[in-house]
């Protein structure tokens, strides 16, 4: 972990601007905390006001939950905007000094790897790594998520302790699996796909540039047969994670209505006590919801930096590859 850190650092270094990417998620991380709170609050008021027929109390939670959400919805496109410009900049600076760092390496330095394997770092290792960034479900992401966490978990503490401890122990269990069978291989899955695309491009570029020589030598099926295989080893490679990700939305789904049917039989005889209205326990599944997405989220997103770290570990090689003099 402490190794993946540094590296992203590193990076960050290098492609500089890391004060702006700050400020700008800092700007985002409000948002989703704040959207759960709204819909909760208006869901609340609404079924209380539909339980005590105050139609104008209805009117009211109606109409301050869709200035609310305008407000809101604004704010986050101004702040998306101002990120969308910055990540294409932060991307076109990592272009340009990768390609100017192995411009300046020897002819020896350039000719010791295949063409396919330069090919690679100056494309699917970039893609890779600025993922990060300009991809759904990545660094920001999952910021983001976690203040919507931290926040979603203070208020259920506040509204009902009991019921807070019934959805942590689902969340929990969820996060603890998710990290044990999906997202701790899921790193090793993905410097595999990136040494599996090299391998790729480099027979790929065989197979063109050296399409003259084969067929003078009758070598043609030779060189098809080494590309069919490195494709079919790549997409075997794709494959494993794609199985992973699909094992963790199994996961999800199964543990999101397990916690579900758990609160309502709890919530039902909070209800007939009198120690909840319903407007609440709508609330509590709204929050309950925030927490679950935003774990969701987090989760996802913590996969997704993990699989981005293979690109990142790479161009940091890279990079400090030392020019001869």
């Amino acid at each position: 972990m402490h190794s993946n850190i540094k590296a992203t650092r590193d990076m960050f270094r290098m492609a500089g601007r890391t004060r702006r990417f700050s400020i700008l998620t800092l700007l985002r991380c409000p948002f989703d905390a704040l959207r759960t709170i709204v819909q909760a609050n208006f869901l609340m008021h609404a079924f209380d006001a539909i339980n005590s027929g105050n139609l104008n109390e209805l009117y009211h939670a109606c109409g301050l939950f869709g200035v609310l959400c305008l407000f809101l919805f604004l704010y986050n496109g101004t702040v998306w905007m101002l990120y969308a410009e910055y990540v294409t900049r932060w991307v076109g600076a990592i272009r340009r000094k990768l390609f100017e760092h192995i411009s300046g390496l020897s002819l020896q330095q350039v000719e010791a790897k295949p063409t396919g394997e330069w090919i690679a770092r100056l494309n699917s290792d970039v893609n890779a790594a600025t993922a990060l960034l300009n991809q759904n479900m990545h660094l920001p992401h999952a910021i983001v998520s976690f203040v919507n966490i931290c926040v979603t978990s203070v208020i259920l503490v506040l509204v009902n302790p009991e019921l807070f401890s019934l959805i942590i122990v689902f969340v929990a269990s969820h996060i603890l699996l998710n990290q044990l069978f999906i997202a701790k291989p899921l790193m090793r899955l993905s410097m595999n796909v990136q040494e599996a695309a090299a391998e790729n491009a480099a027979e790929m570029n065989a197979l063109i540039t050296c399409a003259d020589t084969a067929i003078l030598y009758d070598v043609q099926d030779f060189l098809l047969k080494r590309f069919e295989k490195s494709s079919l080893e790549l997409r075997k490679e794709k494959m494993k994670i794609q199985h992973r990700k699909a094992m963790e939305s199994g996961l999800l789904s199964l543990m999101g209505m397990s916690g579900y049917l758990v609160i309502l039989l709890f919530g039902w005889r909070w209800i007939k006590a009198g120690l909840m209205t319903f407007g609440e326990l709508v609330a509590v599944f709204q929050y309950r919801g925030g927490l679950l997405a935003g774990s969701m989220m987090f989760i996802t997103s913590l996969m997704n930096v993990r699989s981005a770290q293979a690109g990142v570990k790479r161009i940091n090689e890279t990079m400090s590859l030392s020019r001869e003099e």
